[in-house]
C-alpha cells in the first residue's frame, strides 16, 4: 500500500498517458484525419505519415522502502521501464517485418538478406520515444516507440532506377507558367476504392496494355525516401488529400490491380502522362491513393 501510494505520488503532474491518446485518436478513424493505418496487437502501421509505432509493457515490481524514502520506488521504476523500451524494440521488430515494401514484406526481405536484416535491426535500435511513459493500473508501465519509414526506405530502397538527383530542370516548368493557376492539374488521386488494393511503400500504376505509368522512373531517390512515392487515405474529405495532390488533382479511377500496384485504362493513362508533361505531378509524387 505504502509503495503504491509513494509511486502515485512520484507520478503526479509528471507523466501522461499521451500513447493512448494518441492511439485513441488513430484508432477512431471518425477523430482522426482518417490516415490508412494498419493495426497490428501491439501497434500499427501508418501508410499515409509513413510512421510505425508500438509499445512495450512491464510489471512494477513492488518492494517496501524501508526508510519512507523514494529511493526505491524511484529504482523499480527505472527497472520496468527499460523492460518496457526493451519489449517495445522487440514488438517493433515483429510490426516492421509486417511492412509491405513492394508487394514483398520486409520480413521476407531481412531473410532473404542478412545486410538488410542488420541495417533494419539498427535501425530499430534507434528508435525514438513516441509520447510520454504511460501508467497503467496493476502497477505497469508502457512505453511507445517509432521509426520512420523513410528510415526504412532509405535501407531498402536501390540507388539506381530513379532520376539522376542533377538532372537538368524539367520542360513542365516553362509550361507551367502559361496555364492560369486554376486551370492547372495539381496532382493525381487513383480511386481505388473498389479493389482490395494493399497499401505499400512503393506501388506502380500501370495501364491496361501493361505499361508503366507511375514508378520509379518518374522521381529521384530522395523523393522515394522522403516523401514517399503516394499517399493513402479514405476518400477526398481526408486533409492529407489537399495537402500532396493540391486542390484541383486529376481524379482516376482504378480498373483492376495486383498486389499493391494498381491498373488503369489506357486512355485514362494518357491523361496521366500528359499530367506530368504539362504539371510534372509524377516527378514531384504528388499521388495519392484512395482505398477501402
Amino acid at each position: 500500500m505504502l509503495f503504491s501510494f509513494m509511486l502515485k505520488q512520484a507520478m503526479s503532474d509528471k507523466y501522461y498517458v499521451y500513447f493512448l491518446l494518441i492511439t485513441g485518436c488513430l484508432f477512431a478513424q471518425g477523430t482522426f484525419s482518417r490516415s490508412y493505418i494498419v493495426q497490428t496487437e501491439h501497434g500499427f502501421i501508418d501508410y499515409s505519415n509513413r510512421l510505425i509505432i508500438c509499445r512495450g509493457t512491464a510489471n512494477i515490481v513492488e518492494k517496501q522502502p524501508v526508510d519512507n524514502t523514494f529511493e526505491l520506488v524511484e529504482k523499480n521504476l527505472k527497472l520496468a521501464k527499460g523492460q518496457a523500451r526493451t519489449q517495445a524494440r522487440k514488438n517493433l521488430v515483429e510490426i516492421v517485418k509486417k511492412v509491405n515494401f513492394d508487394g514483398r514484406l520486409v520480413g521476407d526481405l531481412m531473410t532473404d538478406e542478412p545486410l538488410i536484416q542488420s541495417r533494419v535491426e539498427s535501425l530499430i535500435g534507434s528508435a525514438y520515444q513516441q509520447g510520454e511513459i504511460e501508467y497503467l493500473e496493476e502497477n505497469k508501465v508502457a512505453i511507445a516507440l517509432a521509426v520512420r519509414m523513410s528510415g526504412l526506405a532509405e535501407i531498402l530502397i536501390d540507388v539506381e532506377g530513379y532520376i539522376p538527383e542533377d538532372a537538368p530542370s524539367p520542360a513542365y516548368l516553362m509550361t507551367r507558367t502559361t496555364v492560369p493557376k486554376s486551370e492547372r492539374v495539381s496532382g493525381l488521386v487513383i480511386d481505388a476504392r473498389e479493389h482490395s488494393v494493399d497499401p505499400s511503400m512503393s506501388p506502380e500504376i500501370i495501364d491496361m496494355q501493361g505499361t508503366l505509368v507511375y514508378g520509379t522512373i518518374h522521381f529521384t531517390r530522395s523523393k522515394s525516401v522522403n516523401r514517399g512515392p503516394v499517399g493513402y487515405a479514405y476518400s477526398m474529405d481526408d486533409k492529407n488529400v489537399g495537402k500532396r495532390v493540391g486542390a484541383n488533382p486529376l481524379v482516376v479511377e482504378a480498373v483492376g490491380f495486383l498486389d499493391d500496384d494498381i491498373y488503369i485504362t489506357s486512355m485514362d493513362g494518357e491523361k496521366v502522362r500528359d499530367a506530368e508533361k504539362n504539371f510534372g505531378v509524377l516527378s514531384n509524387c504528388r499521388v495519392m491513393f484512395l482505398l477501402q
